[in-house]
């Protein structure tokens, strides 16, 4: 026995420049094969490549829900949900993010219940993006960064830069970390996008190669705006020490024969010579 939902559409998209009130729907369906106790919830969304959280503040207080927000659907049984968006006179920022979740725990009958009393519910996240009017200011703010500060040939290594959005509009992030070393230099792409008020952690990686040793500096160039990337962020330089694996076999090797010849080890193999 299976429970599973479906919404259609699944993300709107809205510019209230006209107006500062909306409206929409979406349809959901019981695509299971039980009963779905269904649960709708309004929620400010806050998302980046590494994080999904839900929060009761901003553009969750703009979404209203015109339909019962508890429901039972049957298998097959489709709902539609009307909704509506009111945004305020005056806010903070032009680009919001939102969603209505849908949380679905299936209903079974006593000959069904899970073994070991596990029961999987299904969660459906349909977000609305609402772009309002005001000033726009496109602010990136870095809060901390990382790098590896020992690798060796073939190892990864991980870069990770944690920025804020303390403008009032969304902003799309492209750039390169800029390493630079004895041998030359290599550019590792950054992506990603960040709504205002929100955090994005931009991570990225870095192999060495076989000929790639000595000290390297890396840094990060992050070019961000609205529409065009017209901003630049730039971090501090970070210092690796790369460690090539054929200079820990020299070494190794090395050692060996210091090793040998010190303690005078004598070979056990012996060759006779003979003169006729």
């Amino acid at each position: 026995m299976a429970g599973g939902l479906l919404a259609t559409p699944s993300t709107f998209s809205y510019n209230l420049n006209d107006t500062r009130t909306v409206s929409g729907q979406f349809m959901l369906e019981n695509i299971g094969n039980v009963d779905m106790n269904v649960t709708l919830e309004r929620k400010r969304l806050l998302m980046d490549n590494i994080h999904l959280e839900f929060s009761d503040d901003g553009i969750a207080n703009w979404i209203t829900i015109n339909t019962p927000a508890n429901f039972i659907l049957k298998p097959g049984e489709k709902k539609a949900v009307p909704f509506t968006i009111n945004a305020p006179s005056q806010f903070s920022y032009n680009d919001a993010l939102g969603a209505i979740t849908a949380n679905g725990v299936p209903i079974l009958s006593e000959g069904n219940q899970p073994q070991f009393g596990v029961q999987h519910a299904v969660k459906l996240v349909i977000t609305i993006v609402a772009g309002i009017p005001g000033p726009i200011i496109e602010s990136l703010e870095l809060l901390e960064h990382s790098a590896p500060t020992v690798l060796l040939s073939f190892m990864p290594g991980d870069f990770m830069y944690h920025v804020r959005n303390n403008g009032t509009v969304y902003a799309n992030m492209t750039g390169n970390i800029e390493i630079s070393g004895l041998i030359g230099g290599q550019k590792i792409p950054l992506e990603g996008g960040v709504f205002p008020e929100d955090d994005y952690y931009l991570k990225a990686q870095w192999v060495p190669g076989f000929s790639d040793f000595g000290i390297y500096n890396a840094r990060a160039v992050i070019n961000y705006g609205r529409y065009e990337q017209d901003k630049t962020l730039v971090t501090n330089s970070s210092t690796i020490l790369v460690i090539p694996v054929w200079l820990i076999i020299i070494l190794i090797l090395a050692l060996a024969v210091w090793i040998i010849r010190k303690k005078e080890i004598v070979s056990p193999i012996k060759i006779k010579v003979e003169r006729k």
